[in-house]
């Protein structure tokens, strides 16, 4: 569930005591934010986010795999299943 909150030309919302977002330039299709959040908070905007979430995704799978191969051959039955 989302929530949803309408503000005006230089008010702001507050997230978490820390991270204060406040709308600065209204036009016609687009809004201005200014977001001050402490250094250790990411921010990105959603095509970027999802961008760096892909690239972990496809640095860590060839990782995911080469653990399950280990995995397998720790086992004792894949010596029988090679033998066959």
């Amino acid at each position: 569930m989302a929530l949803t909150l309408e503000r005006m030309l230089f008010e702001s919302i507050i997230i978490n005591d820390n991270i204060k977002i406040t709308v600065t330039r209204l036009d016609s299709s687009r809004v201005k934010l200014s977001i001050d959040a402490p250094p250790e908070v990411a921010i990105n905007r959603e095509e970027v986010f999802n961008r760096i979430t892909d690239q972990k995704r496809q640095l860590e799978q060839p990782a995911a795999q080469r653990s399950i191969v280990r995995r397998l051959l720790s086992r004792k039955q894949v010596g029988k299943v090679f033998q066959d």
